[in-house]
């Protein structure tokens, strides 16, 4: 059973000067990533997640939202957001950025999945199971080496810890809709409470 106590954000201040960003030389056409999203980018309601990869509460979430995403795929969406809380983390979170659409989905899962079932360690999730990871996502050790290589999807996720930063937030998950913020203590203990309480309102009118 995890912990129930929600995962406050340790140190991650600290860890925006250990981030790199892109080089000064770097054009500006690769400055940009756009945030990964979970469903179809018609849906009329989105909602704005900051997570961690190695947050089990945050793989607690996603579980929730893939379910109500897949069940209403025309009504809500979901968009990730990095904040990450250990040092292994921003990298994860680069690496996940060398797939996109489903691919990102699918190997962020596999993290989250990872994490949750460890009961919130992430030991194991050292580079040859991401490299497994990668490969049951059509990657390869290639891949995640590209990954990191770029300048702006390290870029990326030190400008989403800031922007979320800026917003308040001091633990995973952090859910927004319509600018309100609606985890500001954290997860809900009550999981299919919470479930019920937000497909009520993400149900069309």
């Amino acid at each position: 059973m995890i912990d129930t106590r929600r995962r406050v954000l340790i140190g991650a201040t600290s860890m925006l000067a250990t981030l790199p960003l892109a080089r000064a030389s770097e054009p500006e056409t690769a400055a940009h990533i756009a945030a990964p999203l979970l469903g179809h980018f018609t849906a009329p309601k989105r909602l704005v997640v900051w997570g961690s990869c190695t947050c089990p509460f945050t793989a607690q979430l996603f579980g929730v939202l893939r379910r109500i995403v897949i069940e209403m795929p025309k009504t809500v969406s979901v968009e990730w957001r990095h904040f990450p809380t250990h040092a292994p983390d921003p990298a994860l979170g680069v690496a996940a950025l060398g797939f996109e659409g489903e691919r990102f989905w699918g190997f962020m899962f596999r993290v989250l999945t990872e994490v949750y079932n460890a009961k919130g360690e992430f030991g194991t999730l050292n580079e040859a199971k991401l490299i497994e990871f990668a490969k049951a996502e059509g990657g390869t050790q290639a891949t995640l080496k590209a990954a990191y290589a770029d300048q702006a999807k390290w870029r990326s996720v030190k400008e989403d810890l800031l922007a979320g930063q800026l917003l308040g937030i001091t633990r995973t998950p952090a859910m927004f809709h319509n600018g309100y913020f609606m985890t500001p203590q954290g997860l809900p203990q009550d999981l299919p409470a919470f479930d019920k309480s937000l497909r009520t309102m993400l149900k069309p009118a």
